[in-house]
């Protein structure tokens, strides 16, 4: 099983066609996610026909998804290919103003005949002969934000927000990225980019599990705006998205603050690892040990009223500087990093303890 996301997931004991090779054990989910009072309270005038919320509607569906996620990655990490008897509690609990919806899910881990399998995958993108209104509407709607996205006439007041999370809107990524990009350079940081950062963050991780990495990493590998691209090398961390894979990519490029970002997503994570990934991060060492070398320039100079001589170096910038010293024109060692920047040696030593970790308990 390449990927989590293959798992079959059934609320049936069996399948039909499918043979039961192992039973391995339960796996279970548990989610707790609050709501804001207000946001209830609003959605219970403006958006309730026929006694039903489509708020509520697609936050339930938004958490049984995470659930089947979830579930997924933990049959994965025990080496099952499929989920069987899956149930799911929900229930919702208020107090003190505030509401929490409460879901959980539990199924049993199994080995399925793998060859078999593979004849159930289902394409998402198949027509049907019949289509429901709701349907229509959001693709209607989807439509239309993408079009103003690309007049860049969109606003992303909370309803856009929550219909682009709700319904994986990747098209609008684009423009997204640049409206991120104009709040940290017109706001510096932080005050008014903190809100739409959080938001950004859940539309990226609301999106397909490739697709979403794959765009972080493009942006990250191409975007010229470094405060933009350590953020996000943030939401990798954040979302654990580490891929091994892109960052190799990241780290042999020629361009020096690339590979900066490329040392710092390797602190990211990813949900779970495997023997190929020691492989990989034992192969990303032996780089980062060869591929960091010293920038800066020695040399040696002779000492003041006296005929000895001291061995100094010469930053990029041209400012000579004395051996352990940071140069005192650009503030840079002479391996080129700031003192924000995360070094190759911390990288490594994170990442052999990480290959420690992981042989403690894969086979």
């Amino acid at each position: 099983m390449a990927n989590p996301k293959d798992i079959l997931v059934t609320t049936t004991s069996s399948v039909e066609g499918l043979t039961v090779k192992q039973y391995l054990k339960p796996v279970s989910a548990h989610i707790v996610a609050g709501t804001n009072l207000f946001s209830d309270f609003f959605a219970s005038l403006s958006d309730v026909f026929g006694g039903r919320s489509q708020t509520y509607q697609k936050q339930l569906s938004s958490l049984y998804n995470e659930a089947i996620e979830r579930l997924r990655i933990a049959a994965y990490e025990i080496g099952a290919n499929c989920i069987v008897g899956l149930h799911v509690d929900m229930d919702e609990i208020s107090g003190k103003g505030k509401s929490m919806f409460m879901l959980t899910a539990i199924g049993t881990a199994v080995i399925i005949d793998e060859p078999m399998s593979k004849k159930i995958i289902v394409d998402f993108n198949e027509k049907f002969e019949n289509v429901g209104l709701d349907r229509i509407n959001n693709l209607q709607k989807k439509r239309e934000i993408i079009k103003k996205a690309n007049s860049e006439s969109l606003t992303l007041e909370d309803e856009v927000w929550d219909f682009l999370i709700a319904n994986q809107v990747s098209d609008v990524y684009d423009f997204i990225l640049k409206k991120l990009r104009i709040c940290i350079t017109s706001s510096g940081i932080d005050n008014p980019l903190e809100n739409y950062f959080k938001r950004t963050i859940g539309f990226i991780d609301a999106l397909p599990e490739e697709e979403k990495i794959k765009l972080l990493y493009d942006s990250i590998l191409n975007e010229e705006n470094e405060k933009l691209a350590r953020k996000l090398c943030g939401i990798v961390k954040e979302l654990q998205l580490l891929d091994f894979n892109f960052i190799t990519v990241i780290l042999k490029t020629n361009i020096f603050q690339k590979q900066k970002l490329g040392l710092r997503l390797l602190t990211s994570d990813k949900p779970f690892y495997s023997k190929q990934d020691v492989k990989e991060i034992t192969q990303l060492i032996a780089f980062i040990k060869t591929n960091f070398p010293e920038r800066g320039i020695r040399s040696m100079k002779k000492q003041i009223l006296s005929s000895k001589e001291k061995e100094i170096w010469t930053c990029e910038c041209k400012a000579t500087n004395e051996i352990g010293s940071r140069c005192e024109s650009c503030n840079q060692d002479i391996f080129g990093f700031q003192p924000n920047d995360i070094k190759p040696v911390d990288v490594i030593l994170e990442l052999e303890e990480k290959i420690s970790l992981i042989t403690a308990f894969v086979k």
